[in-house]
């Protein structure tokens, strides 16, 4: 079992002064290798992207991938995400294929969603479900008589 308070002690060690951040990203820590059974699970704190990142592999020789701790409490800002993937090299010396944002809430529940390239901000206000069913209606087919 993992001592979560000598774990948080060291993650305090490593420069980050938000508290809640390093709550976030030892939780995630701990979920990965207690919870996911994850191997090679490793941290690191980025002083110029001001987060928390993680390591780990499925398998022992699978595939490294990057985990980014988010909190619930905080926006997700794509810019900063977008940069984790152009600074950050993995162990193995490559460049993450996706980002795998873990988002913890209040309760110490863990998400895991995937992030690939191409994500990009949405600038406007998305479309309502009756303008997209006109939007539909409008390409060309013909409706029926009356």
């Amino acid at each position: 079992m993992v001592n979560f308070h000598e774990i948080l002690k060291t993650f305090y060690t490593l420069g980050c002064e938000d508290d809640a951040l390093c709550y976030g990203a030892c939780r995630v820590y701990i979920h990965l290798q207690e919870e996911k059974h994850m191997h090679d699970v490793q941290y690191t704190y980025e002083k110029q992207l001001q987060l928390f990142y993680l390591t780990a592999r499925k398998e022992p020789d699978g595939p490294i991938d990057l985990f980014i701790p988010s909190l619930t409490t905080n926006a997700l800002n794509l810019v900063q995400l977008k940069q984790c993937r152009e600074t950050i090299t993995l162990p193995d010396g490559q460049k993450p294929a996706s980002i795998v944002l873990a988002i913890c809430d209040g309760s110490s529940t863990v998400l895991l969603y995937r992030m690939t390239p191409g994500l990009k901000a949405i600038a406007q206000k998305l479309p309502s479900k009756g303008k997209l069913l006109r939007m539909r209606t409008g390409t060309g087919c013909e409706q029926a008589p009356k």
